[in-house]
């Protein structure tokens, strides 16, 4: 069975897509998967829960979208963008771009987070060790982290997607409008979506998935545990998740003094004519509301 309308945010990672999938999820005419990733359609050997992907859902199958995040998807091309024509050919897709420099720092403080880098490792020796290149054609693709550098060249990614998909049933989002003004995008997709946005009305919106600096990393790792496991329930009681997550920032949480990366400035530079590229791709689909970074790419 070919459900009625699949909504999927398929990219990018630390765009804000776990918050845009928790915003919709509110939606009553919105089921949402019972793990934000499924990983469905990926490209690469990720571990499936489920062979069958309505399985991913498992409560209020009657509402008419169903939606899931898996923002890796769009580096899968033709591969994964067939897999979804595939499936349901009349399948919406939601991409959220953010500047590059921007989401390699924030990966890099979400890997902190989960205890891959050590608490004193910081964004300049990870710079100089992994991300200083003159040239994206220069990065090393098998170094996994290198290789973010090439998953920020989005231009390199975005067009395969028109080749399955029609324009109307792309929307291309930037992560500097959800931040901003995370109301007026929710309106904007529901108008997109043909839906209520009156729902929103009296809605807080909160940033989730946060990259946050921890005190005891003992804790982090029982609460990183935990937030696995029970995903599948959180994603139903979000009031719950919210306070929760509200009491732990109070017990594990430590704010820093924000400090200027001047690595960003190098990476800016590689980006320049990748960006300057897409820039003039989405003009051509009728994107003029641009962030800066894409502006200041001439």
């Amino acid at each position: 069975m070919v459900l009625k309308k699949n909504l999927i945010i398929g990219g990018v990672h630390k765009a804000g897509t776990t918050s845009l999938f928790t915003y919709l999820s509110w939606h009553p005419e919105i089921c949402c998967s019972d793990i934000k990733e499924t990983h469905f359609f990926s490209d690469h050997n990720y571990f499936k829960k489920h062979t069958n992907y309505e399985d991913f859902f498992s409560q209020n199958k009657s509402k008419n979208i169903w939606l899931e995040a898996s923002p890796e998807y769009i580096y899968g091309k033709h591969k994964t963008a067939g897999l979804i024509k595939e499936y349901n050919p009349n399948a919406k897709i939601i991409f959220i771009f953010r500047n590059p420099s921007e989401k390699i720092l924030s990966s890099f403080k979400h890997r902190k987070k989960k205890l891959i880098f050590p608490e004193d490792y910081n964004f300049s020796s990870f710079y100089n060790e992994h991300l200083s290149f003159s040239s994206l054609e220069e990065v090393n693709s098998k170094n996994p982290y290198s290789k973010e550098l090439l998953e920020g060249s989005y231009i390199d990614y975005l067009p395969v997607w028109y080749e399955y998909f029609s324009d109307s049933q792309i929307k291309v989002l930037f992560f500097d409008d959800l931040k901003d003004n995370p109301h007026l995008v929710i309106q904007e997709l529901c108008s997109w979506l043909n839906l209520n946005e009156s729902v929103y009305n009296n809605k807080s919106f909160e940033i989730e998935n946060k990259s946050v600096n921890f005190k005891y990393s003992k804790l982090q790792k029982v609460a990183q545990f935990a937030a696995k496991k029970f995903e599948p329930f959180l994603r139903k009681n979000y009031t719950i998740k919210k306070n929760l997550r509200k009491l732990y920032y109070r017990l594990n949480v430590k704010t820093l003094a924000q400090t200027e990366e001047p690595s960003l400035n190098e990476l800016d530079k590689l980006y320049r004519f990748k960006n300057k590229q897409l820039k003039e791709f989405l003009e051509d689909k009728k994107y003029f509301n641009i962030p800066k970074w894409l502006e200041d790419c001439e």
